[in-house]
């Protein structure tokens, strides 16, 4: 024990059979374990709920141990799970971090898009009451159709009016830089950093996301197909 140290002693929720764990801190540590030896019991229902609790932070009643000690040595505690960060697929990265508002400003800047009238809202997958909507009435946007099948897993057709583009046309007839909003939505956020080098909206939403590694993933990827 001591300084640098955070303990967890007496943890016997569930699986966990009365036991004391030390934890050095300023490391990376990972616990691991045979399926059911209780990580998440000890880590997530034990560990993360007593320091929640610590630092007075609303939590469910933390698993049962006897004590903890070391907690005065950290200052927040923040869950990274698996957990989806969205259940719709016309969410994707570009969205999810606010740059595809910035992007669809840009878009209705155009020329072609001041002629036709278009708006922002045209380059979106959500407005579909607007006549100015611009996203495939067929697939609403999502780009392929859910088919459901009775007793196998669900199939996803790509949609034949828009070929999995997501937006009618016409609308894929406006430009910026010789590419339409789909093909923006096909760039990795590293290309899209490069793309949109010159708009700082853009760009500041973006940068954070190649930052921490992540510029590996489209624009228009579908949020359900990441993990949390």
């Amino acid at each position: 024990g001591g300084e640098g140290w955070l303990e967890i002693l007496g943890a016997q929720e569930h699986n966990l059979k009365s036991i004391d764990v030390a934890l050095p801190l300023h490391r990376l540590v990972c616990i691991t374990g045979v399926s059911g030896s209780g990580k998440s019991t000890l880590v997530q229902d034990v560990l993360h709920a007593a320091l929640l609790r610590q630092l007075g932070k609303p939590t469910e009643a933390p698993g049962k141990h006897r004590a903890l000690r070391g907690f005065e040595h950290i200052a927040n505690v923040a869950m990274v799970d698996q957990t989806p960060i969205g259940k719709t697929t016309r969410s994707n990265p570009a969205s999810y971090v606010g740059a595809y508002d910035a992007i669809r400003k840009l878009f209705a800047q155009a020329p072609l898009a001041k002629e036709r009238g278009y708006t922002p809202g045209t380059f979106s997958f959500n407005s579909a009451s607007s006549a100015t909507s611009g996203r495939c009435p067929t697939c609403e946007g999502k780009g392929f159709e859910h088919v459901e099948m009775q007793f196998l897993s669900d199939v996803y057709l790509r949609c034949p009016d828009c070929d999995g583009r997501r937006f009618r046309g016409e609308v894929l007839e406006v430009e910026l830089r010789g590419k339409s909003i789909a093909d923006v939505l096909e760039l990795t956020i590293s290309e899209a950093v490069a793309f949109f080098a010159e708009h700082p909206e853009v760009l500041a939403r973006l940068q954070p996301l190649a930052d921490v590694g992540l510029d590996y993933l489209r624009l228009g990827q579908p949020v359900p197909t990441l993990s949390g």
